[in-house]
């Protein structure tokens, strides 16, 4: 039955010893390292200030749009503080993002603008000092790629 079974399939019985080897596995090759763009947070480069400035909200409808209406209603003299990158930021879409630092603390969420500008909003001017550094970091990776050369936003700038 097992010979009448082989040939209706067309089998045909191999003699034992006589199988080839297994093919040989593909050679693997390993993959190509991850290369980071010159201004992701991975590449660990500080996002130099080129200028820093302050805007008053009000009055001006991109800046009242961006601030939006949570910050509006509780503002009694909202103000933008806008950064200038020496450098584009590059691609935003990723899961950090650039954050502006007023001495040393992250004040709020930041607003990108491409190429290279930031914004922050408050709701006053009171949590500033006379002379305040400024400086930019990605969320995530403050250590890397904070600004080295931070700019000074001093009182004499405020709207």
């Amino acid at each position: 039955m097992a010979a009448a079974c082989l040939a209706l399939t067309g089998c045909t019985e191999e003699p034992k010893g006589a199988a080839e080897p297994p093919a040989a596995a593909p050679a693997t090759q390993a993959p190509a390292p991850i290369r980071a763009e010159p201004t992701s947070p991975d590449a660990a480069r500080p996002v130099e200030v080129l200028r820093v400035s302050a805007r008053k909200v009000r009055g001006d409808a991109e800046l009242t749009r961006m601030a939006g209406p949570a910050l509006l209603g509780r503002a009694t003299d909202p103000i933008a503080i806008e950064v200038q990158t020496q450098e584009p930021l590059g691609s935003l879409e990723r899961s950090s993002s650039p954050e502006i630092y007023i001495n040393g603390e992250r004040v709020g969420d930041t607003w990108a603008v491409p190429p290279d500008r930031l914004f922050v909003f408050l709701p006053d001017a009171t949590s500033l000092k006379d002379a305040n550094e400024v400086t930019v970091a990605w969320l995530g990776n403050e250590a890397q790629t904070r600004s080295s050369r931070p700019a000074t936003l001093t009182r004499q700038m405020l709207p």
